[in-house]
């Protein structure tokens, strides 16, 4: 998530939750306060009436004690009460046709020795309509409110974010193989300003770190390949001398091997550190099926040497916008090590979908350690043409290109599954 969102969203839920509680809280505290207002109203008019009414119930009977006030009531009591109650009930209405609440005071008191309750009501029909029209005119003033900070903070703190978004941006855009410059612009932040000024240094520095990478892996592949190759004619030319003993073939034979795989390994690590120095960035189209169908075909040799049977499953192809020489070192790789890893008459398939591609084989009878196989340098086999690079090399072109590799063991046969769904 990000940033501005999580604050954003810390905002909008603490403004909800006081949202929540303060219009309940708000529609009981008016709702109090008019009822306050009401009982007060109701015990003075007790208090205004009280003396009229002993007065007309010394000259009058109760049947006879009328009031134009529907809402007041005298009746004859059977017992008395000395503090006055104030209770809300419903009373039908025949004229709405309903149940209206009421406010209702009762105050019991005696004249001449008679009992009598007195009754006074008050409805709350219009009330209530007025608590609810200030609690919805609250309600909205507070949703208004809310948005209106809502979309103020969002616009703002776009506004405030916007210099950083831009140096992300041209950051996501920065090849260190290029350095062109990031040219970031200036805020009125001053945080900012520092962060764009410690990218800077920093790019500036990687791309100098790149530099002299690249300077030391060429001078190094070119400084290697010399007294390599002086080695291995020495040693052609040593074996061609006579007379020399068994004892000495055998050792010229292995130096030369060595030779060999120290050529070998050079090639590698050089090629491997162009990998990851991004040497390879040219892009073009790239056809899945045609670059697997050159190396079965350059491969024929061992193929036939071991007499591995091949099973292709290629009824679709994948084109991809890649470098074809990363490319070309992700799929020899896999299908090199299908077949020296092999056993004599052993099987390899060979299946290509729409998104991903498959290449099994048999093999050692057990799995190969899938934490390790694509260490540098990491070798499961006594092979000894196997620098232990070719996986991991594997796993570096996955890797610039986005794709996924894995490892998988079924049936007594090792496979890998490249997926490129995700570039």
């Amino acid at each position: 998530m990000k940033l501005l969102q999580k604050t954003i969203r810390s905002y909008f839920i603490y403004s909800v939750v006081i949202l929540l509680v303060a219009i309940p809280v708000f529609y009981f505290v008016i709702q109090g306060i008019v009822r306050e207002d009401i009982d007060e109203n109701l015990l003075n008019k007790k208090e205004l009436f009280k003396p009229k009414i002993k007065e007309a119930l010394l000259n009058n009977t109760v049947d006879q004690l009328k009031f134009f006030d529907n809402d007041i009531s005298v009746s004859a009591s059977s017992s008395v009460r000395e503090f006055d109650t104030l209770t809300t009930v419903e009373i039908f209405d025949t004229i709405a046709k309903e149940l209206v609440p009421y406010r209702l005071l009762t105050s019991h008191f005696a004249i001449d020795g008679k009992l009598y309750v007195l009754r006074i009501k008050i409805s709350l029909v219009d009330n209530d309509d007025l608590i609810e029209s200030i609690v919805k005119v609250q309600v909205i003033l507070l949703i208004l409110l809310l948005t209106g900070l809502f979309v103020i903070n969002r616009n703002l703190s776009k506004k405030v974010w916007m210099p950083f978004y831009i140096t992300l941006q041209k950051l996501r855009n920065y090849k260190v193989e290029k350095h062109e410059p990031l040219s970031l612009s200036k805020s009125s932040i001053t945080e900012f300003n520092d962060l764009n000024a410690s990218l800077q240094e920093l790019t500036d520095r990687t791309h100098k770190s790149y530099l002299n990478q690249k300077e030391f892996t060429e001078n190094a592949a070119h400084e290697m390949q010399t007294p390599v190759a002086v080695l291995q004619g020495k040693l052609e030319l040593l074996m061609q001398t006579v007379p020399i003993t068994e004892q000495q073939a055998q050792l010229i034979g292995e130096l030369y091997d060595a030779g060999n795989r120290m050529a070998k390994l050079n090639k590698s690590l050089v090629l491997l550190t162009s990998i990851e120095n991004s040497q390879f960035a040219e892009k073009e189209t790239v056809s899945v099926k045609h670059c697997v169908e050159k190396f079965i075909l350059l491969y024929q040799a061992q193929i036939k040497e071991k007499q591995v049977v091949i099973e292709s499953k290629m009824d679709e192809d994948v084109v991809l916008c890649a470098n074809n020489a990363l490319i070309e070192i992700l799929i020899s790789n896999l299908i090199g090590n299908a077949i020296r890893h092999n056993y004599i008459g052993g099987h390899i398939i060979i299946q290509l979908y729409k998104d991903s591609l498959r290449i099994q084989n048999t093999g050692r009878l057990t799995a190969l350690n899938e934490d390790k196989i694509f260490q540098r340098f990491h070798k499961e086999s006594a092979d000894a043409n196997s620098t232990g690079l070719g996986l991991e090399m594997v796993k570096k072109v996955c890797n610039i290109n986005h794709y996924t590799i894995s490892y998988w063991f079924t049936d007594n046969m090792h496979g890998f599954t490249i997926n490129f769904n995700n570039a």
